[in-house]
């Protein structure tokens, strides 16, 4: 298939936690709307088991024409992913299902994103003041395993002689010494075995947790002190053996990379004789390459094909200043009337130290856009009120286009300070990215005319059901987008 899945040097671990749901009584006896039953719980959705692809799918096939339209979830699932955070999906997720507890984020979703509801479910109540729940004492009901967390649902309302509301649960105190649900755990009467006296730990795991506390060499040592010495003596043997084609292994993929560098040279001249025939006249060349491509279609938008018009040239290069290892793409334009720069560069810089491609940073250029042509970004008047005063203000938004490729994602030098939401957006904004740097460099450039001419489209390859439409359902989005105005508290 197209797609190329690149693993960056980002390395990310969690914690999967699980918990029950209540379910709220009967739909049928609250009066209340029905809405899609819940494919994850509230810790499961939030967690690292379930991707914003997987939300974002659920969301799709669930959500009626309104409510996708208003939260900006119309269109390809790659092209959402990158405009929704997973905390943004994971409230959309509860509302649609009327899942309690959609988190203040809310608020940051997309323009004419439905408010968070505060309840799970809402009713009217019966005129006669009656309740509307009924109980009914169940013989020798199990007792249930205590919760993680605590539901509190509001008070029915006055008069409705229901029963009354679970009180608000406490608010923990840090400073409780004699708090009876933690327990101080002795480190000392632990042991080696960690399981509070019940006993040691077996030998050989014992032995096992010894060695992941050993260096590699430690390791090696302390398992050959354990055998005979003529099984010692063969196990050395074995390493030379191991050494010898360790090296063998080193040269080749020197060779290797001196034999690519020397054939990349060679393929220069043909790719600049390549360019001037562009340039003699083949209209929209590496525009309609880019478009015949599964990835790269995916990013190009509406607003992007006249400039792309411009393309005349797709240059690729593995030779980066200061021996860096990595490589750059060039972006070619002719004179234009969106922007002064000529070049458009992308460089990937891999990290030196390690034997496979691990990403460390993408660099891009700060495109000079002239007035009012930039199409990564658009003005969008919202309406602020403030102490009773209602003022207009114009704020730019980012937008979905082709040339947000050159604005690539940040790594912070400290990944201990993000949290572990903000992680896991990084990981998947850096690994798109890098995925359709690799499709340009190793697909679109060395076969640039096959892809013009569609010699290069595999039929087999499967594209979103949503493909042929996707421009429709982004103008339709855009333009509800354009009629509304936000009212920001």
């Amino acid at each position: 298939g197209e797609r190329r899945r690149q693993s960056s040097c980002q390395c990310f671990s969690s914690q999967r936690s699980t918990s029950r749901v209540l379910s709220p009584p009967n739909a049928r006896d609250l009066n209340v709307s029905m809405t899609p039953a819940a494919k994850w719980t509230a810790a499961e959705v939030a967690g690292d088991a379930v991707s914003k692809k997987m939300i974002i799918t659920f969301l799709q096939e669930n959500g009626d024409e309104a409510f996708l339209a208003d939260n900006k979830l119309t269109g390809q699932v790659n092209t959402i992913v990158k405009r929704l955070t997973k905390e943004q999906l994971v409230d959309l997720y509860k509302s649609l299902t009327g899942m309690e507890g959609a988190s203040a984020s809310a608020s940051a979703a997309p323009a004419g994103a439905p408010p968070a509801k505060s309840s799970d479910f809402s009713f009217a109540p019966p005129g006669d003041g009656k309740s509307p729940f009924t109980f009914a004492a169940a013989s020798a009901a199990p007792t249930p395993p205590p919760s993680n967390f605590t539901f509190s649902f509001g008070a029915p309302p006055a008069g409705s002689g229901g029963p009354a509301a679970p009180a608000a649960p406490q608010k923990m105190d840090d400073n409780d010494d004699d708090d009876d649900d933690v327990e101080d755990i002795d480190t000392e009467k632990m042991g080696k075995s960690g399981r509070g006296g019940r006993g040691e730990l077996p030998p050989e795991l014992q032995k096992k947790m010894e060695r992941l506390n050993m260096s590699a060499a430690q390791r090696r040592d302390a398992t050959l002190a354990e055998l005979a010495p003529p099984v010692r003596t063969r196990v050395e043997k074995l390493e030379t053996l191991q050494d010898k084609t360790d090296a063998l292994v080193k040269e080749f993929e020197d060779k290797l990379a001196a034999l690519r560098e020397e054939y990349e040279k060679k393929k220069a001249p043909f790719f600049k004789q390549r360019c001037d025939v562009v340039k003699e006249g083949v209209p929209n060349f590496w525009l309609q390459a880019l478009q015949n491509n599964m990835i790269t279609a995916e990013e190009v938008q509406k607003d992007d094909i006249p400039i792309l018009s411009h393309l005349v040239d797709i240059k690729y290069s593995s030779k980066l200043s200061d021996s860096k290892k990595g490589f750059q793409l060039a972006f070619v334009f002719s004179a234009n009337e969106y922007f002064e720069d000529e070049v458009l560069t992308k460089t990937y810089l891999m990290d030196p130290d390690d034997e496979d491609e691990c990403l460390t940073k993408a660099i891009g250029t700060d495109i000079k856009w002239k007035p009012g042509k930039n199409v990564t970004v658009r003005t969008v008047t919202k309406k602020q009120k403030k102490k009773g005063k209602v003022r207009t203000v114009k704020v730019d938004e980012p937008t979905d286009s082709f040339f947000q490729f050159f604005d690539p994602p940040d790594v912070p030098e400290e990944e201990d300070e993000m949290e572990e939401e903000e992680v896991e957006q990084l990981h998947e904004s850096l690994e798109t990215d890098y995925e359709l740097g690799c499709v340009i460099k190793d697909k679109i450039v060395p076969r640039a005319v096959a892809w013009f001419t569609g010699m290069a489209i595999d039929p087999e390859d499967e594209y979103d059901e949503d493909d042929d439409d996707d421009y429709d359902d982004e103008d339709d989005d855009d333009d509800d987008d354009d009629d509304d105005d936000d009212d920001d508290d």
